[in-house]
């Protein structure tokens, strides 16, 4: 008897640990998948001081602006 509800205690356990794992693991990816909230900047690979929110032309050298990871 003792040993059936040890291995019922464990079962529990193991279960309330890998719904908590997969809520946290839900909760992450989630906030990765939000593309819109992390707004593309782009760069000039000679001045990497010039930050755009668009492409297009450095306005120091005139090289076209790079996404910027």
């Amino acid at each position: 008897m003792k040993k059936t509800k040890l291995i019922a205690v464990l079962t529990a356990i193991i279960a309330l640990a890998g719904l908590a794992g997969f809520i946290v693991g839900c909760k992450h990816t989630d906030s990765d998948s939000h593309g819109a909230m992390h707004a593309q900047t782009y760069t000039c690979s000679m001045h990497p001081e010039v930050v755009q929110n668009s492409p297009g032309k450095c306005p120091k050298c005139g090289m076209a602006l790079e996404a910027k990871n």
